[in-house]
């Protein structure tokens, strides 16, 4: 898939408001690894299309997960963080097997329920608005604007549109995100819309030295990619910091 790159340049402040979690979390099943993390002690619904569900748990967890699979729905609850495991979801109606890739983690799990999808179940979700009326769909120009005026703008200029909301992202900070530089990432503040998601993440130079910003070293799973400024100066400088906005269609822990 093609990343899309963008470079702006803005003065910002962070700004730390008030989250709106999203009832679930619809993913398509294309082959592709699902990545699921989990909380330890919270419990995680994923849910499939049919009702009937059969899971293989690897023996290496298998004392920190609890497991129940009923009427097409996985029940996990992790009793610990462990790090990523292969398991092996097999749809006993459709024979489709599912894979995904779980792990547990204090910092980066989530509780919210996952929906999976098969690509030609899609046209079969059922629409949760009562008059029918079409959703917005926003282009990832839209979603980084709004994502960036969260940050910059003046609180009285700053407005959601209709279709995008606020979720939680756990301000876990990280200094891999970018290959071969020393950087200290934060995500600041979260959105979503239409299956999409836009993530503001902090960016920091621990360096002494300036560095350019290349997005061909970005770590993950991004479908676009918008960097604040081109470069960070030396780190302990006013221009060491400054904002990276990514879009994916999953939540930006389960991307990276």
């Amino acid at each position: 898939m093609k990343l899309y790159i963008t470079i702006i340049v803005a003065l910002f402040t962070l700004a730390w408001l008030p989250t709106k979690s999203v009832a679930d979390e619809k993913v398509v099943w294309d082959k592709t690894p699902i990545k699921v993390v989990l909380k330890p002690n919270q419990e995680r619904m994923i849910v499939f299309p049919s009702n009937s569900v059969r899971v293989k748990v690897p023996a290496a967890i298998a004392n920190s997960l609890s497991t129940l699979s009923n009427n097409g729905v996985i029940y996990w609850e992790s009793k610990e963080e462990f790090t990523d495991k292969r398991i092996l979801a097999q749809d006993t109606v459709t024979k489709k097997t599912v894979v995904i890739h779980l792990s547990s983690s204090e910092s980066r799990g989530s509780k919210e329920q996952v929906t999976i999808l098969y690509p030609e179940s899609e046209k079969d979700i059922p629409s949760s608005n009562s008059d029918d009326k079409k959703p917005t769909h926003y282009g990832y120009e839209t979603l980084t604007r709004v994502a960036a005026h969260h940050l910059y703008a003046p609180e009285r200029l700053i407005s959601i549109p209709e279709g995008i909301h606020r979720i939680n992202v756990a301000q876990h900070s990280d200094s891999h995100l970018i290959r071969g530089l020393i950087i200290n990432m934060t995500p600041v503040i979260s959105f979503s819309s239409g299956g999409l998601y836009i993530t503001a993440v902090k960016l920091e130079n621990k360096q002494k030295e300036r560095v350019i910003l290349d997005p061909r070293q970005i770590r993950g799973k991004w479908l676009a990619a918008t960097f604040q400024h081109a470069s960070l100066g030396p780190a302990g400088e006013i221009t060491d910091t400054t904002a990276l906005y990514l879009i994916s269609d999953r939540p930006f822990w389960e991307s990276f």
